[in-house]
């Protein structure tokens, strides 16, 4: 009794919290349905073959199309409870995904807990564990709910780096940002955004330590994606840092004829996939698969590859619309900013629900609401690694096929990075928050005016 007495009540609400959120997400993998996406049947096959001990699948053409990461999950679901493989999708690798969601909670606690205290990591774990889309996705074989996971991490490796700042620190952090890489190959370039936001954090530390500590992160980044990459690149016999489907992705996302839609895509060519394969010629648009439409599109260049092929007609957008038609393409874009926001992950086969919708808007609303508070008078720089994070990811996929689904994984950092601002910007202490970059020791202070205005400089 005495011990319970003694244990603080935000441990009780975290509890609390954590229960519920495992219970939505339970009953979200129970409710998986009978039928597997394109992409749920890869991630699947996938797996299997990855518990096998290799990542090739007779019946796939390009299973270098997909990151690693959600297949090694459900591979080693598969193999830690003695699957038999009868199943392409065992109940193991929805207990994967229905523990991904709960392990995503308690990151988004620690996230906002480094920041503003236990409270704010309660409100941030909250806003997680009953957020809608987080739970329906459990019951869905994509690799969004690890990636949100991974993405998460690699925020709050960042923040404990940043307690106390060093290049084996952001190291680490850089090991975690290679990790979520594998899993979404969207994250490409973030790496190079954050270093740059690691370096102007501790910038009044000297430009050596600031300079060292986004180094050491970058180059852990790459060091962690380097083993994949000779292997896909070897395999591919071209660069492949991490998948096959940059190309394809951005041809259909600079496509202005289909408004950077795959539905449009299939409006827009589906003649032309018909006449160069007449096998399709019973099949309407709307039926036809993404990948059919790119064969007729690639064999435009039959001196091509396929890939180069792509490559060829992705420029050609650039340069027909984006340099030809730059108002009409800027309009393009921000529609598919506007797609990827003002809607939720719906998973695979669930109707589209109001409440839903209007839960969703609110707490992305409340989440950026609370982080640009948060920001004001210079704030703790893993708010801005969550700020610069999210413009990262939305910029990115507004050149590539940008929809709904993109936002799942960066509705928790919203959250978290809302969670805490709203705490900083309420609590008496203000931005100068316990964790942030370390000052200049009182017993060495600058030596004239400039180095004091220099010294005076916050976070970026």
């Amino acid at each position: 009794m005495a011990a319970l007495r003694l244990t603080p009540r935000w441990a009780f609400a975290l509890a609390v919290v954590l229960a519920a959120g495992a219970a939505t997400r339970i009953a979200g993998a129970l409710d998986h349905g009978r039928f597997l996406s394109t992409d749920e049947r890869a991630y699947a096959m996938l797996g299997l073959a990855v518990s096998r001990g290799s990542y090739s699948v007779a019946a796939m053409d390009d299973p270098l199309h997909w990151p690693p990461g959600t297949p090694l999950l459900f591979a080693v679901a598969r193999q830690l409870t003695g699957d038999d493989g009868s199943r392409l999708d065992p109940a193991a690798a929805y207990w994967a995904q229905v523990l991904v969601g709960v392990a995503l909670i308690a990151v988004a606690f620690l996230v906002a807990r480094l920041v503003a205290g236990p409270w704010a990591g309660v409100a941030a774990a909250a806003g997680v564990a009953l957020y809608p889309p987080l739970s329906i996705i459990s019951g869905d074989m994509v690799s969004e709910p690890l990636g949100a996971l991974t993405l998460a991490t690699a925020m709050l490796a960042l923040g404990w780096a940043w307690r106390r700042p060093g290049p084996g620190r952001f190291a680490l952090a850089g090991v975690v940002t290679g990790a979520a890489m594998l899993v979404r190959a969207d994250l490409l370039v973030l790496p190079f955004v954050l270093a740059v936001v690691v370096a102007l954090s501790l910038r009044r530390s000297g430009a050596r330590t600031s300079l060292a500590a986004a180094a050491a992160y970058l180059l852990a980044a790459a060091l962690t994606l380097a083993p994949w990459s000779m292997y896909a690149t070897g395999r591919r016999h071209q660069p492949t840092p991490i998948t096959s489907s940059s190309w394809s992705a951005l041809y259909v996302g600079t496509y202005l004829p289909g408004d950077g839609r795959i539905f449009g895509l299939r409006e827009a060519l589906g003649d032309e996939a018909r006449a160069h394969n007449p096998r399709l010629r019973a099949i309407p648009n709307g039926s036809l698969r993404t990948e059919w439409i790119l064969d007729a599109v690639a064999a435009r260049h039959p001196r091509l590859g396929r890939s180069a092929a792509l490559e060829h007609e992705t420029r050609r957008n650039l340069r027909r619309y984006a340099l030809g038609r730059p108002l009409a393409f800027a309009g393009m874009q921000t529609r598919k900013v506007g797609r990827m926001w003002i809607g939720y992950d719906r998973g695979t086969y669930h109707p589209r629900r109001a409440w839903i919708l209007a839960v969703h808007l609110l707490l992305s609303a409340l989440g950026l609401l609370g982080l640009v508070l948060g920001l004001r008078g210079g704030g703790h720089p893993l708010l801005w690694a969550i700020l610069v994070t999210v413009l990262t990811v939305t910029a990115v996929n507004s050149l590539f096929v940008s929809e709904a689904r993109h936002n799942v994984r960066l509705v928790p950092l919203l959250i978290a990075g809302g969670a805490a601002g709203a705490g900083l910007a309420l609590s008496r202490r203000g931005p100068a928050a316990r964790n942030g970059p370390p000052r200049a020791p009182a017993s060495s202070p600058p030596r004239d005016r400039a180095a004091r205005r220099r010294a005076a400089a916050g976070a970026p």
